[in-house]
C-alpha cells in the first residue's frame, strides 16, 4: 500500500521483507554529555502495516487514525550516527526543527539531529517515561508504542498534506533498556511471540482511541 507511506517518509531507511522478522535494535552509543548519547550501530525495527496516525494540532498524541491493511515490514535505519538520545525532567518532543510546544514533556527523547554528534534536536522519532530498575538499567517506555518518522508524511495518495506529522505502530515492542551504555529494544523472545500469535494477541494488533 503506497509501499508502506514511502518507507516512512525518510531516507535514510530501507525496507525489507518483513514475514517472519522481528526489530533488531541494539546499538552502543557515543556519550556526548551528561545526558546525550549518539547511537552507534545500524539497527531495524518492524512495524505493522495495519495503520497509521495523523497529528493534525502538533500534540505528539494521534488525533486521526488511517487504516492501511498493509504487511507489516521492517526499516532499517542506516545512518544511526543521526540519532541521539537524551535525558531530562521536562523535555518536548521536536519536530522539522521546532518543539511540539502542545506536547506533554518526556523524560527522554530519540530524535534525529542534521549534525551528527550533537543534541539538538530535529525531529524526535521516539520519546517516553524512563523507570530505573534498581540494577544499573532503566526502563524507557515508547509514548503509545508509536515511531514519528522524520520528514512526517510524503507525497501521498490519500490527499493528506505533505509533512503532517505522522505516526506508525511498532509491531514487536514498546520499550528500551537502557544501561548507560547500550539501547536494547525489549522484542519478546520468537517463542513468545509465536504463543501470542496462536493466542490472537499479537502485540501490533493493540487497539487505542
Amino acid at each position: 500500500m503506497f509501499r508502506t507511506l514511502q518507507v516512512l517518509a525518510c531516507a535514510t531507511i530501507t525496507s525489507t521483507a518483513a514475514m517472519a522478522s522481528t526489530s533488531n535494535f541494539n546499538t552502543t552509543t557515543n556519550q556526548l554529555s551528561a545526558s546525550a548519547y549518539q547511537l552507534v550501530d545500524e539497527f531495524e525495527i518492524l512495524y505493522s502495516g495495519e495503520n497509521f496516525y495523523l497529528d493534525t494540532d502538533f500534540d505528539n498524541t494521534p488525533d486521526m487514525t488511517i487504516p492501511l491493511g498493509a504487511p507489516d515490514y521492517l526499516g532499517l535505519y542506516t545512518d544511526p550516527e543521526h540519532y541521539t538520545l537524551d535525558f531530562g525532567s521536562d523535555l518536548q518532543p521536536f519536530y522539522l526543527g521546532a518543539a511540539l510546544g502542545g506536547a506533554a514533556s518526556v523524560e527522554w527523547r530519540l530524535s534525529y539531529v542534521l549534525t551528527p554528534g550533537t543534541a539538538v534536536a530535529y525531529s524526535t522519532i521516539m520519546s517516553g517515561t524512563s523507570t530505573d530498575n534498581g540494577d544499573g538499567t532503566w526502563t524507557l517506555d515508547i509514548d503509545l508504542g508509536l515511531e514519528w518518522p522524520v520528514n512526517g508524511m510524503p507525497v501521498n495518495e490519500f490527499g493528506i498534506p505533505t509533512g503532517t506529522h505522522i505516526a506508525a505502530e511498532i509491531a514487536d515492542f514498546t520499550s528500551f533498556t537502557w544501561d548507560g551504555e547500550t539501547l536494547m529494544a525489549n522484542v519478546p523472545a520468537p517463542a513468545a511471540l509465536g504463543l501470542l500469535a496462536i493466542a490472537g494477541l499479537g502485540s501490533h494488533r493493540r487497539r487505542r482511541r
